[in-house]
């Protein structure tokens, strides 16, 4: 318990500096919808882990490997100090971002701008604009973490770009293709895959392996930046991750087509839901896992050679 105590008195002594600058006063008023923010931030990124989704371990992968570096440096980032110019844009920033947070508590992903806003002005006015190149690695991993679901701007790219249920008509089509090699009478339309013995599944967009892709393209860039890979070599865990992420998408849908079939709604059901999606996205960890180990061995064996 000595150590709480420690923390506590650390906290209470540093909120009494705070409060005796204006700057402190600034830095702390930013921190106040930061704790506002939070309780929704960690609802929403628990309620969806418990769903299946990866976000939890990404998010708290990227924090770590963001918040690393300040950590080893932290006794040269005492010394680093904001101009009066970069203290006035970054106090202009906290406080237009305060006094607009109270107008989108019911938006999320608003929220989370503008948290990520107030986290650059306390840096800005604090450190500096140096901050962010000196420290590129927390500038580009931190922003990643602010907001649940990292994906969605990728998601809102492919819907802009690709046709209407493109990937989920390939997803039903390539399972469908696969239930036949084992003897299944399955049929796609669209992406609808229907079998004789229980009607027809539909491939929605939460099932198509997008979101399954990202994931593991975002698990290939934290390993690629862990372990200092090239930026060729990091693109190519990303890619195989996606790659990895949309392959085992499939048996996943078969699975389910299956279960619709043969075995009842409530068989359907579990894999369907959070306690099956867990099931995969364990599985799926694994396989990239050992995936990308393979990789990286590879490309420190060709750098010894070399």
């Amino acid at each position: 318990m000595g150590w709480i105590q420690q923390i506590g008195q650390q906290s209470i002594e540093w909120l009494h500096t705070q409060v005796k600058t204006n700057h402190g006063r600034i830095v702390l008023l930013g921190l106040t919808v930061g704790l506002l923010y939070f309780p929704l931030w960690i609802y929403d990124l628990v309620i969806r882990s418990i769903s299946g989704s990866t976000g939890l371990v990404l998010i708290s992968c990227a924090a770590l490997m963001g918040l690393f570096p300040l950590w080893q440096k932290r006794q040269e980032l005492k010394q680093l100090t904001a101009s009066e110019e970069d203290k006035i844009i970054g106090h202009l920033i906290i406080l237009g971002s305060v006094a607009i947070f109270p107008f989108f508590r019911a938006d999320m992903w608003a929220q989370a701008l503008i948290w990520l806003f107030i986290m650059a002005g306390i840096t800005l006015s604090t450190w500096g604009a140096i901050f962010f190149t000196q420290y590129p690695l927390t500038t580009l991993l931190i922003p990643m973490t602010v907001y649940t679901r990292p994906g969605i701007i990728a998601q809102g790219t492919w819907r802009f770009l690709m046709p209407p249920n493109f990937l989920e008509n390939i997803m039903a089509a390539v399972s469908t293709q696969a239930l036949q090699w084992m003897g299944q009478a399955a049929t796609a339309q669209g992406r609808f895959i229907t079998m004789p013995a229980g009607g027809a599944v539909e491939v929605a967009w939460r099932c198509n392996g997008f979101n399954m892709a990202v994931a593991m393209a975002v698990t290939g860039l934290l390993l690629g930046i862990f372990f200092k890979r090239t930026r060729l070599q990091i693109a190519r865990l990303m890619l195989v991750g996606a790659a990895v992420g949309l392959i085992f998408n499939v048996p996943r849908i078969m699975l389910m087509a299956l279960a619709h079939a043969y075995w009842g709604d409530r068989w359907f059901e579990f894999w369907h839901g959070s306690w099956g999606a867990q099931i995969f996205v364990g599985m799926l960890f694994t396989v990239y896992y050992y995936t990308a180990m393979a990789m990286l061995n590879r490309q420190k064996r060709s750098l010894r050679e070399a």
